[in-house]
This record gives C-alpha cells, sequence and structure tokens, in this order.
C-alpha cells in the first residue's frame, strides 16, 4: 500500500511539473529456459544499416522490441518529441514499416539547453517471428532504416526474447531508462534467494542503450549495490559516423561482459557478479551521467537467478511534499550535442 501511495505521488508530481520520473522501469520479466538477444545501429546513411540478431533454431520468441532513439529538443527543433512522428516518418525494419510505436522512453538532462530525449519503443514480437519461422540458422541480420527522422534518430535498438530447449533456466529484464542525467536508483527484486554468485555456471549481465555520447568526455556511471561497475558507459559503438543522428552504443551481440574498462574498451555490457552475495534478495542498480548530455533509455538483465520485478526507487511523501511546495503546488494530491 505505501508503495502505492508513493506512486500516486510521483504521477501527481509529474502532472505538476511537466517533468517526469525516469528511473529504469519494466518492460517485461520472463523467466525458464530463455535467453537474450540484443543489438544496436545507427548511421546518417539514407538505408542506416543492419541490425544483427542470434536466436537458436528451432526457439521460441518471446517478446520483441524496437527501440529508436531520438536526438534531444530543443537541441535540435526538429527531433521527434511525439509517437506519430516516429509512426509517420518511414523507419522500417526488414523492410517492413514500423508505424506501431506504443511508448514513449523520456529523459531529462539537467542542462536546459539540451531539454529532453524522446525515444520510441514498438512491440515487433509478430514481425521477429516471422523473420525467423522456420530459420534453419541462429544467425539473422535485418536492415533498417529511418525515413524522414534519419538526421535527427541516434539509432535503434532490437531486444529479442526467446525461450528454447537445453538452456539454463534464467530470467530476463528489459527495461525502459529515459534517465534523468542527474543519477537514478531502480531496484532489482528476486523471487529468491541468490546462490553463490562466484560459483560455476551463475550468470548476471546488465546491459545498457546510450544515445548521444562520444568522444571521450562525455560518460555514465554505474553502481551497482554501491560498488562502481564502470566510470566510462558511452560512446557510439553502433554508430557509423562520427556525427549526431548516429551516435548509439548498446551492450548486446560481440560484446563481453567486463567492467572498469576504459573509455574506448567499455561496451556497455557488464559481469554483475563482484556485486552480488549469497542471500541477496534484491539489489540496486544506480545510473548516472555527470556531463548531463547522454541518454541512457534502455537496459537488459540476464541472470541465472529469479528476477521477479525491477522498480524505481520514488522518493518518501515527506520529500514530494517539499518539492510540491518548491513549484508552488503542495495543495495538489500527490511529481549537446556537446558543449558547443
Amino acid at each position: 500500500m505505501k508503495k502505492l501511495v508513493h506512486l500516486g505521488l510521483a504521477a501527481a508530481l509529474c502532472a505538476a511539473s511537466g517533468t517526469a520520473l525516469a528511473d529504469l522501469t519494466s518492460a517485461g520479466v520472463w523467466s525458464g529456459t530463455v535467453g537474450l538477444s540484443v543489438d544496436g545501429i545507427g548511421s546518417n546513411s539514407a538505408s542506416v544499416g543492419n541490425v544483427q540478431a542470434n536466436i537458436p533454431v528451432g526457439a521460441t520468441i518471446l517478446q520483441a522490441y524496437l527501440y529508436s532513439a531520438g536526438t534531444p529538443y530543443p537541441w535540435y527543433s526538429s527531433s521527434p518529441t511525439t509517437l506519430a512522428q516516429y509512426n509517420s516518418a518511414g523507419i522500417t525494419l526488414a523492410g517492413n514499416a514500423i508505424t506501431n510505436f506504443d511508448t514513449m522512453v523520456g529523459a531529462v538532462s539537467t542542462r536546459s539547453d539540451i531539454g529532453k530525449w524522446y525515444t520510441a519503443r514498438a512491440d515487433v514480437t509478430t514481425l521477429v517471428k516471422s523473420l525467423t519461422a522456420g530459420a534453419l540458422t541462429s544467425s539473422f541480420s535485418w536492415g533498417v532504416t529511418e525515413g524522414s527522422l534519419n538526421s535527427f534518430i541516434d539509432g535503434e535498438v532490437l531486444a529479442i526474447v526467446y525461450s528454447a530447449p537445453g538452456l539454463a533456466t534464467a530470467s530476463v529484464a528489459l527495461l525502459n531508462g529515459g534517465q534523468n542525467t542527474g543519477g537514478e536508483t531502480s531496484t532489482v527484486h528476486l523471487g529468491t534467494p541468490l546462490t553463490d554468485p562466484s560459483a560455476p555456471g551463475f550468470a548476471a549481465e546488465l546491459g545498457l542503450g546510450i544515445s548521444f555520447s562520444c568522444c571521450g568526455s562525455q560518460r555514465s556511471t554505474v553502481q551497482v549495490n554501491g560498488g562502481t561497475v564502470t566510470d566510462n558507459a558511452g560512446n557510439f559503438d553502433d554508430g557509423l559516423q562520427l556525427s549526431d543522428g548516429s551516435l548509439i552504443t548498446v551492450g548486446g551481440l560481440g560484446d563481453t561482459a567486463a567492467n572498469n574498462q576504459s573509455y574506448d574498451n567499455d561496451h556497455e555490457l557488464y559481469d554483475l557478479r563482484p556485486f552480488l552475495h549469497t542471500g541477496d534478495t534484491s539489489f540496486s542498480i544506480f545510473t548516472q551521467n555527470p556531463t548531463n548530455d547522454d541518454n541512457i533509455f534502455f537496459a537488459s538483465l540476464y541472470m541465472t537467478a529469479d528476477i521477479t520485478s525491477v522498480t524505481p526507487n520514488v522518493p518518501e511523501p515527506e520529500t514530494y511534499a517539499l518539492m510540491l511546495a518548491g513549484l508552488g503546488v503542495l495543495g495538489a494530491v500527490a511529481r549537446r550535442r556537446k558543449t558547443r
């Protein structure tokens, strides 16, 4: 009941202030003999490029999402800010028009000149099922285009959850990001206490999708249970040009989970085992972008453990009261590009 009160106050504050709580929030959790395929592509070329997928032969597609990460508004006055703009732009996957973007993942910078990012998400499960039906290969490559928004979208991320016999029993969580660059925390809840994270076969990996990032100086910090996983999340590893409209990176296919890497060697896929403990029933994920100019719009979790939910850490009601008072609405029921 207390959590519902917090969330209600959060919604009221959002309405009052015009800003959004944007912690990592669940886009779904799947458990069983499940696996995950994540890849991204960004380009200012007309065809953008190809996004990859790796799915075992005979696997069942459980969920597939396509994220399209626009450049920030008002930094670019032509950046997309509505689902209608994404749906009418001419974005395609494997030659199929994507006109069912139905979820907006917002993000706010503490720099007023950058403003907000508006990342759109489409459910492409049916399409991916049709593209993989009867396949005798596990490797796929599908073309992506961005139509009229090509110069104002940094790129796309395709996340696919599947199940297949013979895989380890595990959980996959897909998370909407769109976080406030000033830093936010979410909690991963587990249905059963963790077994020994150092035991053979135990896996716990976190992948991030980040847009509008490049050049060494723009980087984000990730902490798990208070321990620093990396200070160097960011760059445009999956972008084909060093240019706004092509600045995207995501931890996934072709990346090795590693922590505390240099900026150029950090590929946004992390091994969480050193930060977990036998008996844990939850753990926290904190992200922050000190330069206030990167967009963490997506995250994925794969664990040989029982993830039940991922929830944002919402401030206590008294914190909201102080914030609302500052906004002059205490009576409400309740919340770059680079440096020029």
